[in-house]
């Protein structure tokens, strides 16, 4: 399971992390509005944001295809609680509209924050849950 997770994880953060790099920074402002935003939706992405996005896509990558599969559950347990740490931390400290709050160059909204929850409690549950092992062989 943290093999698929892996596969599929790192398309999606690959995508929003290079999709990101075209949306602009949050820091930037044109005409008093922030960039970093997919039409109407307000994601302040930042450049610090993609470039995360970007690793954590990478070393999904390798967990989802070379790694031995022991450390790709490793992999995916810690991209699943490093997305509910930054999670948290968004949940705490919400970006507002005028994109006037972040953390470490990262502008924590509510999209990004429902994102972060959804993935990082998904890759938590796939790298926990290992893979299915045959039952141990009784021994008379």
């Amino acid at each position: 399971m943290a093999r698929l997770y892996a596969q599929f994880g790192a398309v999606v953060f690959l995508a929003v992390g290079l999709g990101g790099l075209f949306t602009g920074d949050a820091g930037t402002l044109v005409h008093h509005q922030p960039q970093g935003n997919v039409g109407p939706m307000m994601l302040h992405l930042t450049y610090v944001r993609d470039l995360l996005d970007i690793v954590i896509g990478g070393v999904l990558v390798y967990a989802g295809s070379r790694a031995p599969e022991r450390i790709g559950e490793e992999i995916v347990l810690t991209v699943g609680v490093v997305l509910l740490l930054l999670a948290l931390i968004g949940f705490l400290n919400p970006d507002n509209a005028a994109a006037t709050r972040s953390i470490a160059g990262i502008h924590f909204t509510q999209v990004m924050n429902i994102f972060d929850v959804i993935t990082g409690a998904l890759g938590v549950l796939c790298g926990l849950g290992g893979a299915a092992s045959e039952p141990a062989a009784a021994s008379s």
